[in-house]
């Protein structure tokens, strides 16, 4: 049958039938190969073309008259790969291009599309373009000369002639023209298409065999680069093309071409125009097993209760981080999430609780009481935040009655621990699970998902507790009995470390790794980090002596720079040592093809190019292949940082392919950073990165970053002084503390609060009013001979006993001070801030602190009152308490509340007697600090408690004796005024 002159064939690609293969003398059926289609596929087949509202196809191959293409059908407003819908009915089965392309050779000659170099496949439906001297014409032409052609072939005469607008007919012609760099050495045209963009949100769900490895996908807003695949026995290779920064590129270039005016219109440049057309552009994910990525909350794993409970509370849609993590999540697969949010526990609770409410996958486990999923938290208020979500999103048909749990060290706690009935979820910190695993480790038989929440931070600051945990759980779940029953790993944090790389190799089941932080992948991909130290003045030389001049392979090198001129001055430089140089910046936008395919060329062994270029062309350039990256200039964000290290992606390398680890000199991939006496403020950050990156650490950086952080604490002198030095003695990171570290005597001469300051050493009384933590309160000194504060308290009374006085305050100042009517009583305040926006009821809130009290506290504006002058003189009461040589057990910084709550109550508003250690501003040491009961009968004294014993009774505090010790050297160290009386350990 001869068709009409448009009607075209078309064929599946690389799809091909099967059939039923019945033996009845070995009694066996099996679905094998078949020459032709069954009719029970071809039914299906059509029916699918009838319910679908869209049909698309994306051309492949091209066998003389015959297109082999990817079908796609819309059907419900989901688009459905038909070629993946056959496979995975079993009506057909996936070959490669090369057996595709044996199996069709032995039939009919084939026309590959990348034997042709056509640029758009689609151009192949306009007639006769591919016969005679038209096809070599197209496949030696580039941009507007194959449009002018196409456009004057004889046969095209109803597209030249077309009378619709110019616009029209461009917009048509731009699409002739979709890959500007078609005339580079390529890849197999197949490669382009193992996989869908995710834009189209579809993937091939089926292909032939690959070894896993990593897989490298584009921002979900924009179209997908190709999932790694290889046969086996083969080095990975990353085949992924950027063909739709191509289109782009190129069709930019030809409307400047034939109509500039248009571009220019606004006054932008060319990177302008280029850089729009990349906006939102984020960078791609980097994956160790291939995900198809949930764009939203309907297409997510979630049950549908979860769904109305997230978009009830405006959630705007999964984050491109959460939109991969979530799908495996859900499965019930191992799974690491690395990414500059995975702070966040919406990484992995919705699709945590999803799985949780399929009931019948846990018929298996034994039918007693013990939690389902753990999630294991660095700190006890991060718990306490989980926790608190739980109760918020656990709105379904099956309860899982979460439990917030927090044991002391006191051995009976662990053992007289009792879970509700019915507890599926324990939100819990690493030593308070372990104590409890150390006496019930019963309660755990029924475990399968073990939640690591900050993973690097529970390796770093918990590491026993952790893989004593991650043992455990390990050997529960490999007994016979639970092998139906998921169990399942999920490690979420912000940086990727050794210890998370241990866990990985020892813990983890073929893992699913999602790492959304460009920096934090060049870590996981095993990238080689080298910093040098140097002047300024003496970067182009230092430059040199990094450069490989003799490489024993191929070698592709970055340098990036921070303006034009330091662009041409590094190509110069370059290209005096015989080394072949190109460069990129705005001003040569128009050679950005020419680079391109300079770049693009393979490489023979020993050969070496070098790139200079400006960090705004790294979305232009969109390079994935270097070998070597040269920060010539300091980047000047993170995200810079990451960028640049993502252009070298393709020799990330996987866990699997390192195996053990990678000594220096065998790794393929090099970051060199050029660190001078301009970068010194960011010296700390390089050394912390560098420290995780396990990387060779030259001394004099050491030596530099003291020096800046020296710096960074004398630009803090104004700062208050550290709440955790204050505290504990000690402060965790004082690299990223923002407050002072050292004593400042302008600031920190000990304030009076009558005639006198305050005491800095003997013995006092003192009336804790108000309670912050469990060492840490406000209240007031009593003196022996007078109180200032009770008779400004009487004097206050009876000034506001007329309501004539009580007159309300008009407009708020910050720093004023008011009086404030609290029930029958009338307090000072002065205020802190004010609220930008009114309350419900008109009312405007006001943030205050108590000056004779310590406390801060919300109040409405109608609330304050007009205080007197003679009521400003006397100083502010309230004093800070610190009691000494007591700290959080488990290295917590924050006292539990359960201890707060348990010293409120013991000590608020009595008095007590206390042995001064130290008194710097408004702040006293105090140690020992108890309450004494007087016995007058007896003419003697008894003490009822000592509030440090208090604390340790708790099981929640631990002895801190270094506390005095480092007070002792901090006001040492300093040009207070001598003591008469040294600071010494109190008992």
């Amino acid at each position: 049958m001869k068709l009409p002159y448009r009607a075209k064939k078309f064929r599946l690609y690389c799809t091909k039938p099967v059939t039923l293969h019945i033996d009845f003398c070995e009694d066996s059926a099996q679905i094998v190969p078949a020459k032709k289609w069954d009719s029970a596929a071809v039914q299906y087949f059509q029916s699918v073309l009838r319910a679908a509202t869209q049909v698309e196809a994306k051309l492949c191959a091209v066998e003389e008259d015959t297109f082999e293409v990817y079908l796609y059908a819309t059907i419900k407003n989901e688009k459905v790969c038909v070629n993946d819908d056959l496979v995975a009915k079993n009506f057909a089965y996936y070959v490669s291009p090369i057996q595709n392309k044996k199996h069709d050779s032995l039939e009919k000659p084939r026309l590959s599309i990348k034997s042709t170099s056509l640029s758009n496949p689609a151009l192949t439906l306009w007639p006769m373009l591919w016969q005679g001297k038209d096809s070599q014409a197209m496949k030696n032409s580039h941009g507007v000369n194959f449009l002018s052609q196409s456009l004057q072939h004889p046969c095209c005469k109803d597209v030249a002639g077309d009378p619709r607008p110019t616009s029209v007919i461009l917009d048509q012609a731009m699409q002739c023209d979709r890959d500007p760099l078609r005339h580079l050495p390529k890849r197999t045209c197949e490669a382009k298409h193992h996989s869908i963009s995710l834009r189209e949100g579809v993937e091939s769900s089926v292909d032939w065999p690959t070894k896993r490895g990593i897989t490298i996908y584009a921002d979900p807003d924009i179209p997908a680069t190709s999932a790694l695949s290889q046969k086996p026995n083969e080095k990975p290779q990353r085949l992924a093309e950027k063909k739709d920064y191509d289109e782009k590129n190129g069709c930019v270039k030809l409307l400047q071409f034939l109509n500039p005016d248009p571009l220019r219109a606004d006054g932008t440049s060319d990177l302008q125009q280029l850089q729009k057309l990349t906006l939102g552009t984020q960078h791609p994910v980097v994956l160790q097993n291939k995900i198809e990525p949930c764009l939203t909350i309907d297409k997510s794993p979630l049950t549908s209760d979860l769904k109305k409970v997230l978009q009830r509370k405006k959630f705007p849609g999964p984050s491109p981080t959460e939109s991969y993590s979530w799908p495996p999540i859900a499965r019930g697969c191992d799974v690491v999430v690395i990414s500059h949010s995975g702070n966040d526990p919406l990484l992995y609770l919705p699709p945590l609780l999803t799985i949780l409410q399929m009931g019948g996958c846990y018929k298996s486990l034994p039918s007693r009481n013990g939690p389902l999923a753990v999630v294991v938290c660095p700190r006890w208020r991060k718990a306490q935040f989980i926790f608190e979500l739980l109760g918020d999103y656990n709105m379904s048909s099956r309860p899982l009655h979460p439990v917030l749990l927090t044991i002391g060290l006191h051995k009976d706690e662990a053992k007289n621990m009792r879970l509700p009935r019915g507890c599926d979820v324990i939100v819990t910190t690493p030593h308070s699970l372990l104590r409890l695993l150390t006496y019930q480790s019963l309660l755990f038989l029924r475990l399968c998902h073990l939640v690591l929440d900050e993973v690097e931070v529970l390796f770093s600051e918990a590491n026993e507790q952790t893989f004593a945990i991650l043992d455990n759980f390990k050997k529960n779940v490999e007994v016979d009995e639970r092998e139906s029953a998921p169990h399942q790993v999920i490690a979420v944090g912000v940086h990727w470390s050794r210890h998370v790389e241990h866990l990985v190799q020892e813990f983890l089941n073929d893992p699913y790794i999602v790492i959304t932080a460009p920096e934090e992948a060049a870590l996981y991909g095993s990238v080689q980090q080298v910093v040098h130290l140097c002047l300024e003045c003496e970067k182009t030389s230092t430059l040199l002596q990094v450069l490989d001049f003799m490489p024993s392979q191929a070698q592709k090198t970055l340098i990036f720079t921070c303006s034009i001129a330091e662009t041409e001055i590094v190509c110069k430089v370059v290209e005096s040592n015989s080394i072949f140089c190109l460069k990129m910046h705005k001003e040569l936008i128009f050679n950005l093809k020419s680079v391109l395919e300079q770049w693009k060329k393979k490489l023979s062994s020993g050969s070496h190019i070098v790139l200079a270029s400006t960090d705004d062309c790294i979305p232009l350039l969109d390079i994935t292949d270097a070998t070597c990256v040269v920060h010539f200039s300091f980047p000047s964000s993170p995200k810079v940082f990451g960028g640049r290290l993502y252009c070298m992606s393709d020799h990330f390398q996987s866990l699997t392919q390192q195996g053990s680890p990678v000594e220096y000199g065998d790794r393929k991939t090099k970051s060199v950073l050029l660190l001078t006496e301009r970068n010194a403020s960011h010296a700390v950050g390089v050394l912390r990165y560098l420290e995780r990156a396990d990387a060779k650490i030259p001394s004099e950086l050491y030596e530099f970053s003291a020096g800046v952080l020296e710096a960074k604490e004398d630009k803090k002198a104004r700062r208050p002084l550290c709440r955790h030095l204050k505290a504990f003695g000690f402060c965790k990171d004082k690299r990223i503390c923002p407050d002072r570290h050292h004593v400042n005597p302008e600031l920190d001469m000990p304030r009076k609060v009558s005639d006198q300051a305050l005491p800095t050493y003997g013995y006092i009384q003192i009336i804790p009013s108000y309670i912050s933590n469990a060492t840490n309160y406000f209240g007031r000194i009593i003196e022996k001979h007078v109180d200032l504060y009770a008779t400004l308290k009487a004097e206050l009374n009876e000034y506001f006993k007329d309501s004539g006085n009580k007159v309300a305050v008009e407009k708020v100042e910050n720093l004023g001070l008011y009086g404030l009517e609290e029930k029958t009583l009338f307090h000072r305040v002065q205020v802190l801030e004010t609220s930008q926006k009114e309350e419900a009821g008109g009312l405007e809130s006001v943030l205050v602190t108590f000056l004779d009290e310590g406390r801060t506290g919300l109040v409405t504006k109608d609330q304050l009152l007009l205080l007197p002058e003679t009521f400003h003189t006397l100083p502010p009461q309230a004093v800070e308490f610190i009691v000494c040589r007591v700290k959080p057990a488990d290295s917590e910084m924050e006292w539990n509340p359960k201890v707060t709550r348990y010293i409120h109550h013991k000590i608020v508003g009595k008095l007590h007697d206390a042995k001064v250690v130290l008194a710097l501003g408004n702040t006293v040491w105090i140690d020992p600090m108890v309450h004494v009961t007087k016995l007058p009968n007896l003419k003697t004294s008894i003490i009822d408690y000592n509030v440090r014993a208090e604390i340790l009774s708790t099981g929640m505090g631990v002895d801190n004796p270094e506390h005095v010790q480092q007070l002792t050297t901090l006001y040492k160290g300093t040009d207070m005024p001598a003591r008469d009386v040294g600071l010494g350990q109190t008992t």
